[in-house]
């Protein structure tokens, strides 16, 4: 069996409330669907998110990678995924997008072949279901104290407030609003998305109580590492990095370093390959791992997360799925939480059916 045929599908995914962050508020974004099909007629869905503040990869940067990568991918085995990973992470080693998108599908075109679900390519399932982590940050404290209580409703536990947008008391307040609703049982954790200079952080973070506050997520510019360290060295709770970890070798970077953990991105790290290869890195390291999904992706990146968090060790950082949300995903049964949790699809591949009829309304 060979890989017959690589196709670039771009789309608009667009959010029913958009989310406001430090960097700026997202309404909308351009992804890139990739269709695998081979000589035999299988087929594998995979998807490259556009992120310029993170990857500084837009949707055409991503579509110009796919579009250089397909002569590496025709005619390739795709049960040989480590093979054709590493031919592509050589020949371009920042088309981590491009390169996550191609990889995705091939987990998804091997599981179908084989007649297993993706997670059992990564080395079978620790878990078979993953708390929601969810986000809620607006800069308004009673916005975001009504988003939460009706959030914890729906029975979410898991909850990532986003910082840096109010006054700093605010902010405390509504971390510590999260802690209260979610009890004993729940997870509250904040992200600044590189928002303050470093004595801003020091002042906030030596305020919050890490008891009840898991982890606070790069509240320095990821130009300043050196910041970000000092911080965790002296700090009560623990850091978590995302834009200083945007590859494999800065994640080997915090291994020993007082930072508490990483975030692994299937569009910063190359797909399901690289995050798993960022979690055994975490894993012998002692680094906690977030696994996140970058708003806004359909239900086939949603997916790809969750059979990797299965497979995971531990993902004590919490996974988010960014499918939520969306005005209209790619497949008629998206992928959703239900009761605080994802169940990990046991299908084959990554348990999605793309409606291709929907991605045509996207594109």
């Amino acid at each position: 069996m060979r890989i017959e045929r690589l196709e670039i599908h771009p789309i608009t995914m667009t959010l029913r409330h958009p989310i406001p962050m430090s960097n700026g508020v997202i309404e909308s974004t351009g992804n890139v669907l990739v269709k695998l099909v081979t000589d035999e007629g299988a087929t594998g869905w995979g998807e490259g998110v556009e992120a310029p503040s993170l990857t500084h990869q837009r949707q055409a940067d991503i579509v110009s990678d796919l579009e250089a990568l397909t002569p590496l991918v025709v005619g390739t085995d795709p049960v040989r995924r480590n093979e054709v990973w590493s031919r592509m992470t050589q020949a371009d080693p920042s088309a981590t997008t491009a390169i996550g998108a191609i990889d995705i599908a091939l987990h998804d075109l091997a599981g179908k072949v084989l007649g297993v679900p993706a997670f059992q390519l990564l080395g079978g399932a620790v878990r078979d279901r993953v708390p929601a982590l969810t986000l809620v940050g607006s800069g308004d404290p009673s916005a975001d104290a009504d988003k939460l209580a009706e959030r914890r409703a729906q029975g979410l536990q898991w909850f990532k407030i986003k910082l840096g947008m109010a006054d700093p008391a605010d902010e405390l307040a509504t971390l510590a609003k999260a802690a209260e609703l979610v009890g004993e049982e729940g997870v509250v954790c904040g992200d600044v998305n590189e928002a303050w200079a470093e004595d801003e952080a020091r002042s906030f973070l030596e305020q919050v109580d890490p008891d009840r506050v898991r982890f606070i997520e790069q509240p320095v510019p990821r130009s300043n590492r050196d910041a970000l360290i000092r911080l965790a060295e002296s700090v009560p709770v623990k850091l978590c990095a995302d834009e200083s970890a945007g590859s494999l070798q800065a994640v080997i970077g915090f291994v020993g370093t007082p930072v508490g953990g990483v975030s692994l991105k299937l569009i910063k790290h190359g797909g399901m390959t690289g995050v798993m290869r960022g979690a055994a890195i975490c894993s012998a390291g002692g680094l906690g791992i977030n696994l996140a999904g970058k708003v806004i992706e359909s239900s086939v990146s949603a997916a790809a997360n969750l059979h990797c968090a299965a497979a995971m060790d531990r993902v004590d950082f919490g996974c988010s799925p960014a499918n939520q949300g969306v005005v209209q995903d790619v497949t008629e049964s998206p992928i959703t939480a239900t009761n605080g949790h994802f169940a990990v699809p046991t299908a084959p591949g990554l348990g999605v059916e793309v409606d291709e009829q929907m991605v045509q309304r996207l594109t």
